[in-house]
């Protein structure tokens, strides 16, 4: 068996909350040290791989590119350990799988099926993170990552789990009166929001037969469920995930002015870093994830393909 090869514990740490906090200071009030102690080790780890991990400032340190690679994987690692130790103090046998989502998925589609999951794996306890930033970028940090994009993430294992529709959605106060908007160019002269990036709109518009040409403007959200909030208030036009809101459409809180709805090229995709489906309770949970989204009835979410990602 390959000895590990593996830095000192406490240079890692050391280092690891450092570039958690920006700050040797703060890393020293963290680990009970001082701030030349985190510089010490620190240094020790940087003359043992010959790189330096951090640009120094006045105040502050920031990380180089292979500082920001070691902190992701320190970090995770840390995470598992500590995770591990306390599973240990407490005689826990029970399995931990950690799975991060976006805050809008996590609310509208993955809490409300949660029960089906205890009920079917009543062993296994989840550990949920929400969070209005790309998922996929912190993916390394969680067992499983329900991330929205096209699936060609380097490095990850991808599934496709399943697509959406979406459609313009509104607050019956900003369509005025009965009949508009009257056209799908019509919205153009309505404050148009959007999540991330307008090109769901330019997909929705030329769907539409109303063609983008040059940028539409708007207000873009990084978080859906403010995104929701936001059309909910009558600020603008959204496009809205048609399962997502299928209550506020009953009960008129919001209208779809349009009967068109699109798939949008980018999906839902379940990730896992390389062999964590080597986990038996991860490999479980991906299966009900995929279980769940095959489950889907005809008309809401499109069920996930056996493909990759």
């Amino acid at each position: 068996m390959t000895m590990r090869r593996l830095p000192a514990f406490a240079a890692l740490r050391a280092f690891e909350a450092a570039a958690r906090h920006a700050s040797f200071k703060d890393a020293a009030a963290e680990l009970g040290l001082t701030p030349t102690a985190i510089s010490h080790q620190v240094r020790q780890l940087e003359e043992a791989c010959g790189r330096a991990l951090f640009h120094r400032k006045v105040r502050q340190v920031e990380l180089t590119a292979e500082g920001a690679a070691l902190a992701e994987s320190a970090g995770t690692a840390l995470d598992a350990l500590g995770a591990a130790w306390s599973r240990l103090l407490e005689g826990e046998d029970r399995a931990n799988v950690t799975i991060a989502a976006g805050p809008i998925f996590a609310t509208r589609w993955l809490v409300p099926r949660l029960p089906r999951f205890w009920q079917a794996h009543p062993g296994i306890d989840l550990v949920l993170h929400h969070s209005p930033l790309a998922v996929w970028r912190q993916a390394a940090r969680f067992d499983i990552a329900l991330a929205w994009g096209t699936g060609d993430w380097q490095g990850l294992e991808c599934r496709r789990l399943l697509g959406i529709r979406v459609s313009p959605m509104m607050a019956p106060a900003l369509a005025g009166r009965p009949g508009q908007p009257a056209s799908p160019a019509d919205l153009r002269h309505l404050p148009l929001l959007h999540h991330r990036s307008e090109s769901a709109w330019c997909e929705w518009l030329e769907a539409a037969g109303a063609p983008v040409h040059g940028k539409l403007g708007g207000v873009i959200f990084e978080d859906a469920n403010v995104l929701l909030q936001a059309t909910l208030a009558g600020h603008g036009v959204s496009l809205g995930i048609t399962d997502f809101v299928r209550d506020e459409l009953l009960s008129g809180r919001l209208v779809q002015p349009f009967a068109l709805t699109i798939e949008p090229r980018s999906a839902y995709h379940l990730i896992t870093a390389p062999r964590a489906r080597n986990r038996a309770e991860v490999a479980a949970t991906c299966a009900w994830l995929l279980s769940e989204a095959r489950a889907e009835p005809p008309g809401a979410l499109s069920p996930a393909s056996d493909s990759r990602g």
